[in-house]
């Protein structure tokens, strides 16, 4: 006989919500599910949150946020009413590695989204995710082929600065790595001069084009730092 978690994985996502949130709160959490219902790595963070609610608690998710991402993972806090969860995101797969206060004390997951260790995560991520972008919310309409950033198309290379675009050197996102600082041999780009430099740098590297996979788990770029302003 499965056991209730495996029923309750089983089950559609505004059920899991039903069952998962206090009475008052539910047509709020559904309004959060419709906003991020269009994105499959939203969906799954949703749907592993509510199917295994972190310490039995019955508290509704209000909103998802990109820490970082790089070759295909994420790492994503839940914002629950009262709690800030760290989720891994991968291939589909979905881990909760525990509460954003606690940070993040393992080492390979820390060294696969280049931080040297927990107080570097802290430097560059902050006490507080709420300044975090919040994931990109995919639109029925929206076609996959699509950059949801800048609007190239599939295979073609993104324009210089938009949030989406992949690091020829490490494969995170350019305007979140310090791939840019540590080509430069500087600490912030200040002028114009350097932009031409870095973007001749980027040429000669070979520039990552978009691909349609790229969409569901990136934020959106209204949401982004500006990309070439300073190390984090």
């Amino acid at each position: 006989m499965p056991g209730l978690r495996e029923e309750m994985a089983h089950l559609e996502l505004p059920l899991l919500i039903e069952y998962g949130v206090l009475p008052e709160e539910k047509e709020k959490a559904l309004a959060v599910y419709e906003k991020y219902r269009f994105s499959a790595a939203a969906v799954s963070l949703l749907r592993c949150y509510y199917s295994d609610l972190p310490e039995a608690r019955e508290e509704m998710a209000i909103d998802l946020k990109i820490v970082a991402s790089r070759q295909g993972a994420d790492l994503v806090v839940l914002q629950s009413t009262r709690h800030d969860y760290i989720y891994l995101h991968s291939d589909g797969q979905v881990v909760l590695l525990g509460e954003f206060k606690n940070g993040i004390k393992d080492e390979s997951i820390l060294r696969h989204f280049q931080y040297k260790n927990p107080d570097d995560f802290w430097e560059k991520t902050g006490p507080s995710p709420a300044h975090l972008p919040s994931m990109h919310a995919a639109e029925a309409t929206a076609s996959p082929g699509v950059c949801v950033a800048c609007g190239v198309a599939d295979g073609e290379l993104h324009i210089l600065g938009c949030p989406v675009e992949q690091c020829p050197w490490c494969e995170s996102q350019l305007s979140h790595c310090n791939c840019r600082f540590d080509q430069l041999g500087v600490g912030t780009i200040e002028d114009d001069q350097q932009l031409d430099r870095f973007e001749l740098l980027l040429e000669r590297q070979g520039r990552i084009p978009f691909k349609a996979g790229q969409n569901p788990s990136y934020p959106t770029a209204g949401n982004d730092p500006p990309p070439f302003s300073d190390a984090s």
